[in-house]
């Protein structure tokens, strides 16, 4: 939490530094908007195959979808919304697997953007930043929670404690608009993460782990209204 923190500042003190930098004769203008995404959320281990074991390799997927909200001051895009998932997974070290696990989340986002004017229609703009997602609640197809190991000592640990985790991401964004206030934005994102805590532990209870990554993308869509 404390890197997540410390990296959103300094996106806001990059953003206020362009900021400062604008010539006289150019525009700031705020927009809000809303919208949805959907989202892949990928998880690969390679394994070395010459030691004892049968977990060759490890694979787990999530999708989710939901709704958004963003606050845009034209070099930061701030952003939260709501996650809804399925957490899959091929091969799990656990006597009672929690997969699928049906997930509810919050992700909270800021990136840092510079706008390209296309034409007064069309406004193209990079991105990177950083993503914090942050579970709620985890539960199976019979309706009972789903519990996760997170250490030696917990092994029944809640969603809240073992799948949290940071994005960094980067990606391009698309401001379509319909007159000189409001505009589609469209946007299509891919980064990496970092493990989350039932990841490290399963990674550090084995000595035949070669490499692991984790990594994924979204697509959003929203409207938007500039001011």
């Amino acid at each position: 939490m404390k890197k997540l923190i410390s990296f959103l500042i300094i996106i806001g003190l990059c953003a206020a530094a362009i900021f400062a930098l604008e010539t006289g004769g150019s525009s700031f203008r705020v927009s809000i908007g809303g919208g949805g995404f959907v989202a892949g959320n990928f998880s690969s281990w390679v394994v070395d195959e010459a030691l004892p074991g049968d977990l060759n390799r490890y694979n787990e997927t999530q999708l989710s979808v939901g709704p958004y909200v963003f606050f845009d001051l034209k070099y930061l895009e701030i952003s939260i919304g709501l996650s809804l998932g399925q957490l899959n997974a091929d091969k799990t070290m656990s006597n009672d697997p929690n997969f699928p696990a049906q997930t509810l989340g919050l992700h909270g986002s800021a990136y840092l953007k510079i706008p390209f004017s296309i034409s007064p229609m069309f406004s193209l703009f990079p991105l990177l930043g950083a993503e914090y997602d942050f579970y709620i609640h985890a539960h199976k197809s019979d309706g009972r929670d789903a519990k996760f190991p997170i250490s030696a000592g917990n092994q029944n640990a809640d969603v809240r404690d073992a799948l949290n985790t940071v994005w960094f991401k980067t990606g391009i964004g698309l401001d379509t608009f319909f007159n000189n206030n409001l505009f589609l934005r469209t946007q299509l994102l891919y980064g990496i993460r970092l493990p989350n805590n039932m990841e490290k532990y399963l990674k550090d209870i084995r000595n035949d782990v070669e490499w692991m990554l984790e990594h994924g993308g979204d697509f959003r869509i929203a409207i938007g209204y500039r001011f």
